[in-house]
């Protein structure tokens, strides 16, 4: 039988917290804030959505911050009277490892510029997921795994959300983008469905952090999209496809060792499972299966993309990294998986799609 985890880690202390605690099963939206439902069934969330938030966020993400940030694993949204067990793993501060092993995820060379990483709070810590630029008119909208914006254990958003694109062992010369309006499909808060793991953020224009001697201050980096370029979306497109997949993978394997130390894009290629994958307890039924990829915690949200050209770097959006597979039973993460990208992602990413930041 194949072991299905999470794809990122959770901390230590909040899985603590979330191993001895029962969540209630009651749909999400009454336990939230700032909530708003679309005739769509698309639900949205401010985030740094007016000129307070946007400024108190960006304030937040010293670089100190940055560098202490973990990767992060989502629960499943427990049923009443039962137990919630999150797996328990945390990066190392500085990308130190445990024993190494051999990690099929090569490092991308030419690193697509709008992969970067997506960095966000959950209760006393900081989080960090993968994502990408999606093409829009608006310019400032990125693609990510639905856990990597929204917590189903705590029924709320995440905190403090931005993104940094072409982030490599610490480089934010491409900017910090503050997220402005998270976009989830309902069935993903409502109901813990991760056939609807995936998300769409619009974000503010972005910043740098320029060293002074007065200490750090904020310069303008403009529209995301204008900066790094994008991948276009694209849904409906079927199974049996050969796929490049992108993310920060840190975290353990189930056997201990930690190959990457997630400062790093790394990609994995290959012609995805022609039949869906199931996993009942993450309600997922329709599960897009990419075999031999050793992604770990970090990759979450990752991007998935057809008709890659690594000269010019670009390619189409159909998949993000949600779940990772032990398909062997060794110990070992070795297939990765996405929500299969239909008419409903479409309607998500359309509503997205529509939404000037400024």
């Amino acid at each position: 039988m194949s072991r299905r985890t999470p794809l990122s880690a959770l901390g230590v202390s909040v899985a603590a917290v979330l191993a001895t605690s029962l969540v209630s099963s009651a749909p999400a939206l009454a336990q939230t804030r700032q909530a708003t439902v679309l005739p769509s069934d698309v639900i949205t969330y401010a985030l740094g959505a007016n000129a307070t938030d946007l400024q108190r966020i960006a304030a937040y993400w010293t670089p100190e911050r940055l560098r202490q940030a973990s990767t992060y694993v989502p629960s499943t949204k427990p049923s009443a009277g039962t137990r919630s067990a999150p797996s328990v793993a945390e990066v190392v501060p500085g990308g130190k490892r445990a024993r190494t092993a051999k990690a099929p995820g090569k490092k991308a060379a030419q690193n697509p510029p709008m992969v970067g990483k997506v960095f966000f709070k959950l209760g006393a810590k900081e989080y960090w997921c993968s994502g990408s630029v999606v093409h829009s008119k608006n310019r400032n909208l990125v693609a990510t795994a639905g856990h990597c914006g929204y917590s189903l254990p705590q029924n709320r958003p995440v905190e403090n959300w931005i993104f940094i694109p072409s982030y490599e062992n610490g480089d934010t010369n491409a900017g910090i983008y503050v997220g402005h309006t998270l976009y989830l499909h309902l069935d993903y808060p409502g109901k813990g469905d991760f056939d609807r793991d995936y998300a769409f953020v619009t974000v503010n224009r972005g910043f740098t952090w320029k060293n002074t001697s007065g200490g750090y201050q904020r310069a303008d980096a403009g529209r995301l999209e204008d900066k790094v370029g994008a991948f276009r979306f694209a849904a409906t497109k079927g199974t049996s496809l050969a796929v490049n997949a992108f993310g920060y993978p840190a975290g353990a394997h189930p056997d201990g060792s930690r190959p990457y130390s997630g400062q790093t894009v790394r990609t994995c290629s290959g012609v995805t499972d022609r039949k869906y994958v199931t996993a009942p307890t993450y309600l997922l039924s329709h599960g897009v299966l990419l075999r031999s990829c050793m992604f770990t915690a970090g990759a979450s949200g990752g991007p998935w993309v057809l008709n890659y050209n690594r000269a010019r770097q670009t390619g189409f959006l159909n998949g993000v990294t949600s779940l990772t597979w032990n398909v062997n039973g060794d110990g070992r993460l070795d297939a990765i998986s996405t929500p299969f990208f239909n008419a409903v992602t479409q309607r998500v990413y359309n509503e997205a799609a529509k939404q000037a930041t400024g």
